[in-house]
């Protein structure tokens, strides 16, 4: 009887000694990202905003009012910050071994640790101010409060787990091979194009339309959408179990990449 009581308490203290260290990181992260320059508490929330409304006023030009049933604003915001969740965290993520080699002189801080604390900051961070440009939206009468809250934050809740599960395996890939970052940098912009942050999937016809859908990107944004309004045309095809099956494959890939490279992750 003795044996499984020091073990559990063993366990225990791991399980304290590991949030001990991801509540340090997630605090130095996060005051890193607001105070680590001047402007930097700025950069973080105008970034989404400018690129808000540039496509906004591209729209507005050309006299688009309505996309799918609902206002082109909120088309068009539910979409950008839905994937900017996703490139930013993937961004984080992925340079977040490089940017932090220094902790990993102590003992209790792994990799995988940094870039899970990484992820938390720009999860909440992208949360925080997507809910806030919602707001002041709603209050101008550019946009409406979510019908469903929680399918609103499924949505953002599926592309950060893309982001956190890619940008893992990118953080291995690029050091085992560093000129794959050019490479990761280079399709950025086409997949926000075939994510549907741009245009309407539902104007893409089949076969073309299948393709697209193997973006679990494109289910999320579409869902994010719908739970703002449930009268919003979907594309056909919106698959949530799909997009959550594909997120856990990225999470658990990034995952088993991290546990398997450690040591160079660490050395290199």
């Amino acid at each position: 009887m003795q044996m499984p009581v020091t073990q559990a308490r063993q366990s225990m203290g791991n399980f304290e000694s590991a949030m001990a260290v991801w509540k340090a990181l997630f605090l130095r992260e996060a005051v890193v990202r607001m105070f680590g320059s001047r402007l930097a508490w700025v950069w973080l929330v105008a970034e989404p905003l400018v690129n808000v409304l540039w496509l906004i006023l591209i729209f507005t030009g050309i006299r688009v009012r309505h996309i799918g049933g609902i206002e082109t604003a909120l088309w068009i915001a539910i979409g950008m910050l839905v994937f900017m969740t996703f490139k930013r965290t993937l961004s984080q993520v992925q340079n977040g071994v490089s940017a932090n080699g220094a902790l990993f002189s102590y003992r209790q801080v792994r990799p995988a640790d940094v870039v899970l604390a990484r992820a938390m900051v720009e999860g909440v961070s992208m949360l925080i101010i997507s809910s806030m440009l919602f707001f002041v939206g709603t209050l101008f009468g550019w946009m409406s409060w979510p019908a469903s809250v929680f399918q609103v934050l499924e949505a953002f809740t599926l592309a950060w787990l893309c982001g956190l599960g890619l940008g893992m395996t990118f953080a291995v890939l690029i050091k085992l091979v560093p000129e794959m970052e050019r490479v990761i940098n280079f399709i950025m912009m086409p997949l926000m194009m075939i994510s549907g942050v741009v245009f309407p999937l539902s104007m893409v016809q089949p076969p073309y339309l299948d393709w697209l859908l193997l973006n679990p990107l494109a289910h999320a944004i579409e869902a994010g959408r719908v739970g703002f309004s449930p009268y919003y045309h979907a594309v056909t095809g919106l698959d949530l179990g799909y997009a959550y099956s594909c997120a856990l494959v990225l999470v658990f890939t990034g995952l088993a990449l991290f546990r398997r490279f450690n040591e160079r992750l660490v050395t290199q």
